[in-house]
């Protein structure tokens, strides 16, 4: 899988009201669809980073305590080569962070990685979490496309 800006697959963000989102995506993946998260809310989520995850991860720079965040929707788990702190099983799996992955990481991070670095006994607000998934999304979204296609941000 390479890296995807918006326009060479479909995104959505639930509970977002602009068309982008509500496109089909070109393939179905049957494996992140088990789980239904709820709809989100990006200011929320917006909030939620800034209070809790800015910390540790800023947005376009890896930090010593963690890797950028503005890339991290459907980016591979564990590929920030310039990061270096990743636990053994965050670096060995081919996975990718999706809306499913995300959600089970941001849960429990030890549950899905029992290696990882990350401090962080997890979000157990189902509203809470889905708007962090949301906004990490958006952020993938609407704020990484190559400069002859940026669309203007919400915020």
């Amino acid at each position: 899988m390479k890296k995807v800006y918006d326009g060479d697959v479909g995104y959505e963000i639930r509970g977002f009201s602009d068309p982008l989102f509500n496109r089909q995506p070109l393939r179905r993946n049957d494996s992140d669809m088990k789980l239904e998260i709820p709809n989100g809310d990006l200011e929320h989520g917006k909030r939620v980073y800034t209070s809790s995850c800015a910390t540790c991860h800023e947005l376009d720079s890896d930090q010593y305590l963690g890797p950028a965040m503005r890339t991290v929707y459907l980016r591979r788990i564990g590929s920030q080569k310039k990061f270096n702190n990743y636990g053994l099983d965050l670096r060995s799996k081919r996975m990718f962070w999706t809306r499913q992955k995300l959600w089970e990481f941001l849960l429990n991070p030890e549950k899905l990685f029992p290696d990882t670095n990350m401090q962080l006994d997890g979000i157990q607000d189902n509203k809470t979490l889905a708007s962090l998934i949301d906004y990490m999304q958006y952020l993938t979204v609407y704020t990484t496309s190559p400069p002859s296609n940026r669309k203007t941000p919400i915020f």
